[in-house]
């Protein structure tokens, strides 16, 4: 006889960053809650810094300041007994968040928040509630860990949501010449 299934209901962010909590946190909450309970999570977590500058182009002493520090998120950052996992959540399978991942997994050693974790090994991970017969390969090749968690209220939102300006035709409609 087979488990019930396991129903989670996902709960805000505890830093309270988000007021509406998108499909792809949803799903990046409930895995992270169903695959590593215990483990030390922190979800959007500033990584760097990193310096930006505008070429060829004078600006204030202020606007030069803040381009000094820039940070990027990421979705979720892991840290278990052996290894920290860097997660970049999608409900599409996104080649684009490949990119993402890999970069953040180079930022983990100059964030502050995590220097205690540096001697860790890092494991860029996509989380995806869609598999893709190109990403998933393209993923896996270039060393990222692909994660499909497909929850049961996908179908729902992709018809609600995603798909919702799209139309198909039902099996036997005419079709326009």
């Amino acid at each position: 006889m087979a488990a019930p299934p396991i129903v989670m209901r996902p709960t805000p962010f505890p830093n309270g960053k988000r007021s509406r909590i998108r499909a792809s946190s949803m799903l990046l909450q409930e895995w992270v809650t169903a695959k590593y309970p215990l483990a030390q999570v922190f979800y959007e977590l500033r990584l760097g810094p990193t310096t930006k500058t505008l070429v060829g182009v004078q600006v204030s002493p202020a606007l030069e300041a803040m381009l000094r520090v820039a940070n990027w998120y990421a979705d979720c950052v892991v840290v278990t007994p052996t290894e920290v996992l860097v997660i970049e959540a999608k409900v599409d399978a996104d080649a684009g968040a490949v990119g993402q991942v890999l970069f953040y997994r180079t930022l983990i050693y100059s964030t502050p928040s995590l220097q205690g974790y540096t001697t860790m090994p890092v494991q860029p991970v996509v989380l995806f509630a869609q598999d893709d017969s190109g990403v998933t390969p393209f993923a896996r090749g270039l060393g990222c860990r692909v994660e499909i968690y497909t929850p049961p209220w996908i179908a729902t939102y992709l018809e609600q949501r995603q798909f919702r300006n799209r139309s198909t035709l039902p099996p036997g409609a005419p079709t326009a010449a």
